[in-house]
């Protein structure tokens, strides 16, 4: 059996590869879960820099425009061009508009195109081929690369205090050097994870001279063009899915809980703020949410500090931005964003 007739555009994110959707089992799970026809899950090739090199570290703006219809010889080429796509899945008793489901900057590629599409300039002369816009971590209010949140303010009072009970030597325990061994395992996390997304073998060596790194800052032209009142055609349905860490810290005084605060880190790249929406459009949100809690104890020794810092360091959760493909439940959310009626 060929399966459910319904055109897929997947398009990886920033120094991803086309076939990361079926390494990490996404495409399998909607072909395997949702009975869609594989031969109309396209996935989206970036093509080839001018040294020769796989072009998933260049200029936004033309990496899109290999979305749109024009002629070439290229399998890569023909398969990533959404028309095509919308005409063979016509030609097999199809529907004609393709959903796009977009990784990270594979959103931002995909809106691109729907911007130059609503104005005219690409594809000009064809209905809009796009029924859906799934999201996968896609920063529509752009990207800070080099912001790491802290677990406190350095300014706040609970750092004072804390600084203060350090010196009373009655006291012990440690608590200032306590809490900064949660902060360097909070930063030590947010460094492994972006390491690990942006493929750099150089600890916090983020690529920001990327083209498209400079592209995804919010005050970009490419960002303030994109959000921008009436950019997105609204006859599209927008969908965000979204990881939603948050770490808690709670210091204890004895029996007493003296101070409690919540940290949110999006997907430890992706704020939360920017991929839960698409601006100027109705879009719906899908968090997935992690949360830890991490204690300090005034006047107790630091031995369980250490373990929950070790902990922290060494690990990077479901919902991280890099997992997002490969959790199992936003591929089960996406199935049903893509399966729902309307």
């Amino acid at each position: 059996m060929a399966g459910i007739l319904h055109p897929i555009m997947c398009i990886h994110g920033f120094a991803g590869q086309p076939q990361d959707w079926w390494k990490d089992g996404f495409i399998g799970y909607l072909v395997e879960k949702g009975g869609f026809d594989p031969d109309l899950i396209h996935t989206f090739h970036y093509g080839y820099d001018d040294e020769g090199h796989y072009n998933n570290k260049g200029d936004i703006t033309k990496i899109a425009h290999r979305l749109t219809r024009y002629e070439t010889e290229s399998p890569e080429e023909l398969d990533s061009q959404l028309l095509r796509l919308s005409e063979k899945s016509q030609a097999k008793g199809g529907p004609a508009q393709v959903d796009i489901v977009a990784h990270s900057m594979g959103g931002i590629i995909a809106r691109y195109y729907l911007k130059q599409h609503k104005v005219g300039l690409w594809d000009a002369g064809t209905p809009c081929p796009v029924g859906r816009l799934v999201e996968l971590g896609s920063p529509n209010l752009g990207l800070d690369v080099l912001n790491l949140l802290r677990l406190v303010s350095e300014r706040s009072f609970l750092v004072k205090l804390l600084r203060f009970l350090e010196k009373l030597p009655i006291l012990g325990g440690q608590p200032a050097t306590q809490l900064r061994e949660l902060e360097t395992a909070l930063v030590q996390m947010q460094n492994r994870a972006r390491d690990e997304f942006f493929g750099t073998d150089v600890p916090g060596a983020w690529l920001v001279t990327a083209p498209p790194l400079r592209q995804l800052a919010a005050d970009s032209q490419v960002m303030q063009e994109l959000n921008a009142p009436g950019a997105m055609p609204a006859a599209v349905s927008y969908h965000c899915l979204y990881g939603d860490i948050r770490i808690s810290l709670a210091v204890n005084w004895g029996r007493l809980t003296v101070y409690r605060h919540t940290t949110c880190l999006g997907d430890l790249v992706v704020p939360v703020e920017s991929a839960s929406i698409v601006p100027n459009v109705d879009s719906s949100g899908y968090p997935f949410p992690y949360h830890k809690d991490l204690t300090l104890w005034i006047g107790k020794p630091a031995e369980a500090v250490s373990v929950q810092a070790r902990g922290l360091a060494d690990y990077l959760p479901p919902s991280y931005h890099s997992n997002l493909r490969k959790n199992p439940d936003v591929q089960a959310q996406a199935l049903q964003v893509l399966t729902a009626r309307g």
